[in-house]
Protein backbone atom coordinates (compact mmCIF):
# COMPACT_ATOMS: atom_id res chain seq x y z
CA UNK A 1 0.00 0.00 0.00
CA UNK A 2 3.07 2.23 0.71
CA UNK A 3 4.68 1.76 -2.22
CA UNK A 4 1.24 2.71 -4.19
CA UNK A 5 0.39 5.71 -2.48
CA UNK A 6 4.50 6.90 -2.61
CA UNK A 7 3.97 5.66 -6.93
CA UNK A 8 0.95 7.73 -6.87
CA UNK A 9 2.86 10.83 -5.24
CA UNK A 10 5.55 10.69 -7.51
CA UNK A 11 3.29 10.37 -10.81
CA UNK A 12 1.43 13.57 -9.48
CA UNK A 13 4.42 15.51 -8.64
CA UNK A 14 6.03 14.61 -12.44
CA UNK A 15 2.45 15.70 -14.12
CA UNK A 16 1.95 18.64 -12.64
CA UNK A 17 4.17 21.66 -12.70
CA UNK A 18 7.18 21.60 -10.39
CA UNK A 19 6.85 24.65 -8.41
CA UNK A 20 9.86 26.28 -5.81
CA UNK A 21 7.28 25.00 -2.93
CA UNK A 22 7.13 20.82 -3.76
CA UNK A 23 6.99 18.51 -0.87
CA UNK A 24 8.09 15.12 -0.74
CA UNK A 25 7.51 12.14 1.86
CA UNK A 26 7.34 8.96 1.84
CA UNK A 27 7.21 6.82 4.96
CA UNK A 28 8.53 3.31 5.11
CA UNK A 29 8.24 1.49 8.46
CA UNK A 30 10.82 3.24 10.78
CA UNK A 31 12.61 5.42 7.74
CA UNK A 32 11.29 8.63 6.81
CA UNK A 33 12.31 10.53 3.37
CA UNK A 34 11.43 14.04 3.11
CA UNK A 35 12.75 17.69 1.52
CA UNK A 36 13.89 20.36 2.78
CA UNK A 37 14.46 24.17 1.03
CA UNK A 38 17.29 22.14 -0.79
CA UNK A 39 18.04 18.67 1.03
CA UNK A 40 16.42 15.64 1.07
CA UNK A 41 17.03 13.36 4.07
CA UNK A 42 16.08 10.16 5.68
CA UNK A 43 16.14 8.99 9.15
CA UNK A 44 15.68 5.64 10.76
CA UNK A 45 13.68 6.83 13.11
CA UNK A 46 10.16 8.43 12.82
CA UNK A 47 10.11 11.88 12.34
CA UNK A 48 7.70 12.86 15.51
CA UNK A 49 10.63 11.17 17.68
CA UNK A 50 13.64 12.90 15.90
CA UNK A 51 12.18 16.32 15.37
CA UNK A 52 11.90 16.43 19.23
CA UNK A 53 15.07 13.99 20.43
CA UNK A 54 16.96 13.78 17.55
CA UNK A 55 19.41 11.02 19.87
CA UNK A 56 20.46 7.64 18.79
CA UNK A 57 19.69 7.87 14.61
CA UNK A 58 20.96 8.08 11.45
CA UNK A 59 20.40 10.11 8.66
CA UNK A 60 21.28 10.22 4.89
CA UNK A 61 21.44 13.77 3.28
CA UNK A 62 21.40 14.87 -0.49
CA UNK A 63 21.98 18.12 -0.45
CA UNK A 64 21.06 19.70 -3.81
CA UNK A 65 24.35 22.24 -3.21
CA UNK A 66 27.12 19.22 -2.76
CA UNK A 67 25.81 16.33 -4.71
CA UNK A 68 25.90 12.89 -3.47
CA UNK A 69 24.73 10.96 0.10
CA UNK A 70 26.38 11.93 2.81
CA UNK A 71 25.59 10.73 6.76
CA UNK A 72 24.31 12.27 9.79
CA UNK A 73 24.79 10.33 12.96
CA UNK A 74 23.43 11.60 16.24
CA UNK A 75 24.25 9.76 19.58
CA UNK A 76 23.92 11.37 23.00
CA UNK A 77 24.37 14.78 23.91
CA UNK A 78 27.81 15.67 25.28
CA UNK A 79 29.38 12.67 23.50
CA UNK A 80 31.15 15.40 21.62
CA UNK A 81 33.58 18.21 21.86
CA UNK A 82 32.05 20.57 19.32
CA UNK A 83 34.39 21.09 16.07
CA UNK A 84 36.25 17.78 17.22
CA UNK A 85 37.20 15.41 13.50
CA UNK A 86 36.64 11.98 13.92
CA UNK A 87 36.33 8.90 11.70
CA UNK A 88 32.69 7.11 11.56
CA UNK A 89 32.92 3.24 10.83
CA UNK A 90 30.23 1.76 9.32
CA UNK A 91 30.55 -2.01 10.56
CA UNK A 92 28.43 -4.08 7.94
CA UNK A 93 26.62 -7.56 8.35
CA UNK A 94 26.67 -8.47 4.98
CA UNK A 95 30.50 -9.21 3.88
CA UNK A 96 34.28 -8.74 5.57
CA UNK A 97 34.30 -4.98 4.70
CA UNK A 98 33.97 -1.97 6.67
CA UNK A 99 33.04 1.54 5.68
CA UNK A 100 35.23 4.64 7.06
CA UNK A 101 33.85 7.77 6.21
CA UNK A 102 35.67 11.56 8.15
CA UNK A 103 33.39 13.71 10.16
CA UNK A 104 33.08 16.22 12.12
CA UNK A 105 31.26 16.88 15.50
CA UNK A 106 28.93 20.05 14.73
CA UNK A 107 27.33 19.43 17.81
CA UNK A 108 28.53 17.74 21.28
CA UNK A 109 25.78 14.83 20.06
CA UNK A 110 26.36 14.93 16.02
CA UNK A 111 28.51 13.88 13.24
CA UNK A 112 28.74 14.55 9.56
CA UNK A 113 30.39 13.19 6.88
CA UNK A 114 32.99 15.63 5.62
CA UNK A 115 32.34 13.61 2.15
CA UNK A 116 29.47 11.86 0.13
CA UNK A 117 29.52 8.02 0.10
CA UNK A 118 30.61 6.94 -2.82
CA UNK A 119 28.83 4.21 -5.05
CA UNK A 120 31.32 1.61 -3.71
CA UNK A 121 30.45 2.52 -0.72
CA UNK A 122 26.45 3.01 -0.90
CA UNK A 123 26.85 -0.71 -3.25
CA UNK A 124 27.62 -1.68 -0.14
CA UNK A 125 25.04 -0.56 1.98
CA UNK A 126 22.48 -1.50 -0.20
CA UNK A 127 23.15 -5.12 0.56
CA UNK A 128 23.23 -4.96 4.70
CA UNK A 129 20.48 -5.96 7.10
CA UNK A 130 21.85 -4.19 9.89
CA UNK A 131 24.68 -1.41 10.46
CA UNK A 132 26.60 -0.37 13.16
CA UNK A 133 27.05 2.96 13.53
CA UNK A 134 30.36 4.09 15.77
CA UNK A 135 32.49 6.72 15.57
CA UNK A 136 36.30 5.66 16.27
CA UNK A 137 37.51 5.77 19.51
CA UNK A 138 34.00 5.76 20.71
CA UNK A 139 32.09 3.62 23.05
CA UNK A 140 28.94 4.18 21.87
CA UNK A 141 27.45 2.99 18.50
CA UNK A 142 24.29 3.07 16.63
CA UNK A 143 22.51 0.13 15.18
CA UNK A 144 20.25 0.64 12.25
CA UNK A 145 18.12 -1.63 10.82
CA UNK A 146 19.64 -1.72 7.31
CA UNK A 147 16.89 -4.00 5.40
CA UNK A 148 15.12 -1.10 3.84
CA UNK A 149 18.21 0.98 2.65
CA UNK A 150 18.15 0.47 -0.90
CA UNK A 151 14.23 1.76 -1.12
CA UNK A 152 15.44 4.82 1.39
CA UNK A 153 18.48 5.79 -1.20
CA UNK A 154 16.30 5.09 -4.42
CA UNK A 155 14.05 7.33 -2.74
CA UNK A 156 15.98 10.24 -1.79
CA UNK A 157 17.27 10.25 -5.65
CA UNK A 158 13.67 10.42 -6.53
CA UNK A 159 13.37 13.59 -4.07
CA UNK A 160 16.43 14.97 -5.20
CA UNK A 161 15.32 14.45 -8.91
CA UNK A 162 12.09 16.57 -7.71
CA UNK A 163 13.54 19.37 -6.08
CA UNK A 164 16.39 19.87 -8.70
CA UNK A 165 13.57 19.87 -11.64
CA UNK A 166 11.77 22.90 -9.11
CA UNK A 167 15.16 24.30 -8.95
CA UNK A 168 15.33 24.32 -12.85
CA UNK A 169 11.37 25.33 -13.30
CA UNK A 170 10.46 27.48 -10.35
CA UNK A 171 7.40 28.51 -11.51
Amino acid sequence: MSRSLAALCLLLLMTTTVKSDVRFWYQDGNWTVWNEKTKCKAVNRPVIETSHAPYMSFWFVHDLANPGVSIDAYFWPGVFVQGTKFNINLLVSYGDEQITVPAEAGLDFALRTDRPLSQTEIDLLVKQTLLIVKPENSSFSIAVDAVKIPIVLQQLKVCADVLGRAAQNPE
